[in-house]
C-alpha cells in the first residue's frame, strides 16, 4: 500500500497496525465521531484501490473504515488522492511530513512529534508522532475528549472527517517544531489535564513516569468490522489486545 507518487513508501501494512486501528474509537466530547455527527454531512473521498479511481461521499466514518479493512487484508493497494475539500488532504498531510511521520514508524521509538494540528476556533489540538498502515493512518496525542488527553492511532479519515462532520477545522501549525519527545508532552498531558506547548514544558520537571492515558472501549460497531476480519483472517484474533504502547520505549 502507498501513498500517491510516493515511490519510496511501497511498504505493507502489518497485522498489528490493521488490528490496532479497526479497534480504534475517535471520541470527541463524550460521544464516538460517527454518532455525534452533524445530519447530512459526509466525507468526500478520492482513491484508487487496485488501479481503479473512486470519487464516493460517505455518511460514516465507519463505512470508509470496512473498505479499508476489507482492501487491505485482501492485499490491495489503496492509494487516496483527496479528502473533504480540494487540496485540504495535501495542506494537511503534506508527502514531506508523511515521510518524516514514516521514519518514525519503528519499535521502541519515542521521538519528537513531527507536526502539530490545531482549530483556531476551539483548543482542539492534535500533536502527531508516527504513521501507520503506510500513510493511512497516525499516531496522536489529542484533547478531542472530555476525558482529558489521548494517546492513539487515529485513521486519517477520521481527522478529515471532523471539518464536515462536526465543523472542528483542524490547520497545521506552520511553526511548529519540537525537540522534546512525544514522552514528555504525556508526562505533562497526564499532569495538567492539556497539551502544553514545548516552550512550557522546558521548565516542568519531567520524571520520565509515564502512564496510559485513558481511552475508551471500542463501540459494538466498531468492534463487528473487526469480528469479521477476524473470521476471514482467524490470526488477527491473537493481536485484538495490542495497543499503541506496546510499539513504543519510554524508558
Amino acid at each position: 500500500m502507498q501513498t500517491p507518487s510516493n515511490d519510496d513508501h511501497d511498504e505493507t501494512p502489518t497485522q498489528i497496525d490493521l488490528a490496532m486501528l479497526f479497534m480504534t474509537d475517535l471520541h470527541v466530547g463524550s460521544e464516538r465521531l460517527y454518532k455525534v455527527k452533524r445530519r447530512g454531512t459526509s466525507l468526500n473521498l478520492r482513491y484508487e484501490i487496485d488501479g481503479v479511481m473512486h470519487q464516493r461521499s460517505y455518511l460514516s466514518a465507519l463505512s470508509w473504515r470496512a473498505i479499508l479493512l476489507f482492501a487491505l487484508t485482501e492485499g490491495k493497494t489503496v492509494a487516496v488522492h483527496e479528502m473533504d475539500q480540494p487540496g485540504r488532504y495535501r495542506r494537511l498531510f503534506p508527502k514531506t511530513m508523511l515521510r518524516r511521520l514514516q521514519w518514525h514508524a519503528r519499535p521502541d521509538a519515542n521521538f519528537p512529534p513531527v507536526a502539530r494540528l490545531y482549530d483556531p476556533n476551539s483548543k482542539a489540538v492534535m500533536l502527531l508522532t508516527r504513521n501507520r498502515v503506510c500513510g493511512h493512518a497516525v499516531d496522536t496525542l489529542h484533547n478531542l475528549t472530555d476525558g482529558g488527553p489521548v494517546f492513539q492511532p487515529l485513521w486519517i479519515s477520521d481527522i478529515m472527517a471532523l471539518r464536515p462532520m462536526l465543523g472542528i477545522e483542524l490547520v497545521r501549525d506552520e511553526t511548529f517544531s519540537a525537540t522534546m519527545p512525544i514522552s514528555a508532552y504525556m508526562e505533562t498531558a497526564a499532569v495538567t489535564g492539556r497539551i502544553v506547548e514545548e516552550r512550557e514544558l522546558l521548565g516542568l520537571p519531567l520524571t520520565r513516569s509515564i502512564p496510559r492515558l485513558e481511552t475508551q472501549p471500542p463501540s459494538k460497531a466498531v468492534r463487528s468490522v473487526f469480528d469479521q476480519a477476524c473470521l476471514e483472517n482467524p490470526a488477527l484474533e491473537a493481536l485484538r489486545g495490542v495497543t499503541i504502547y506496546d510499539d513504543y520505549s519510554f524508558v
